[in-house]
């Protein structure tokens, strides 16, 4: 349909406007005015509701749905919780989380082998026709010591045994078994 003069179309813009102005009005009538009332909920606590000044309810509403009106009020509730603090909304927040302690590693501690310590002597030479039996010289300390096998040459060494290029110690305190060599060293 084509509207064809100015007049037509004001009226049909009136009429519009009109019909808009009773659809307001009518879904923001005074008499079906909307109520907030506190209301003691189940578990104590304050709460609020909302309620309807419009006293009479639908015409075709049964008794078991106005019995059920007030619980389905109930579970959309306001719950006022008084002991919390407002919250700031536009307050800044750190996101970082620390990350968990290491767990401590157990490092099982192996104690060395007990050992002993170098030999602090140094083979001179030997008498093989001694008055006692062989007889072998060492140096330790700038001193000479004339030493029988089987004995002992310190308080903490022992001459075990002869052989042809080495010679046997002990050392007392640990029972341990250290060998020297009979190369003599050269004059530097």
């Amino acid at each position: 349909m084509k509207i064809k003069t100015s007049q037509q179309r004001w009226w049909i813009i009136g009429i519009a406007m009109a019909l808009t102005l009773a659809a307001v009005y009518k879904v923001q009538s005074p008499e079906d005015e909307v109520v907030l009332e506190k209301v003691p909920s189940r578990s104590g606590e304050s709460a609020v509701s909302l309620r309807s000044q419009k006293s009479d309810l639908p015409a075709q509403t049964s008794e078991k749905d106005k019995a059920l009106l007030p619980d389905l009020m109930q579970k959309h509730l306001f719950v006022a919780d008084k002991t919390k603090k407002s919250q700031d909304l536009f307050k800044g927040h750190a996101w970082y989380v620390p990350p968990p302690p290491p767990k401590p590693v157990l490092v099982k501690v192996v104690a060395p082998a007990p050992a002993a310590p170098p030999l602090p002597f140094i083979y001179i030479g030997k008498l093989d026709q001694g008055p006692q039996d062989t007889q072998i010289f060492l140096s330790a300390n700038n001193k000479v010591l004339s030493v029988l096998v089987g004995k002992n040459v310190d308080p903490i060494w022992r001459l075990d045994k002869e052989e042809a290029n080495t010679l046997t110690f002990t050392y007392l305190p640990l029972g341990l078994v250290k060998v020297l060599p009979k190369a003599l060293r050269q004059p530097s």
